[in-house]
């Protein structure tokens, strides 16, 4: 992260703040944390870190970003690729857009996850948890499902396809 174009560490407080922003993305509680970590993590701890009320060790941050499927620099807010931080930038959640396709027969589901996996081939990006979304992608897609940009966040939102919007 840049500041007066010198590098700035990330804080305590923004990486609480990320915590808790991926978890809610998520639709977890914090009892759902500690169920999915098979109590590793108990509940109480975790919104202690959500706080930024204790501290995290390296051991317990790459247990958080693996329980996330993110990278650990995503985690502590490393923003530094310049195609993840242009204005409005969305992060989809592919493992929940699997799980959409394969339970639902909503259109939209159907044509989001055919576009994600043609722009992942194209990127070579095969991690199939998280794609972020570069503004020339979800501008195709507000042409596509002929809607404005805002609704488009707000399906994804509904839909739970939607973890990072950065500004």
């Amino acid at each position: 992260m840049m500041k007066n174009g010198t590098f700035q560490q990330p804080t305590s407080q923004s990486v609480a703040k990320r915590i808790r922003a991926l978890r809610k993305g998520r639709g977890w509680t914090l009892h759902e944390v500690e169920i999915r970590t098979s109590g590793s993590i108990k509940a109480v701890v975790m919104g202690s870190y959500e706080r930024g009320s204790r501290a995290l060790s390296l051991t317990r941050t790459i247990e958080i970003a693996d329980l996330f499927g993110i990278p650990i620099a995503s985690l502590l807010g490393d923003f530094s690729r310049t195609d993840a931080t242009s204005a409005g930038a969305l992060t989809i959640d592919q493992r929940r857009l699997a799980e959409l396709t394969a339970n639902n027969n909503d259109e939209r589901v159907a044509v989001i996850n055919s576009y994600i996996s043609a722009i992942a081939a194209r990127r070579g990006d095969w991690n199939g948890e998280v794609l972020t979304l570069r503004a020339t992608d979800f501008d195709t897609l507000t042409l596509v499902f002929q809607i404005s940009l805002p609704d488009l966040k707000d399906w994804l939102s509904e839909k739970q396809l939607l973890l990072i919007t950065l500004k």
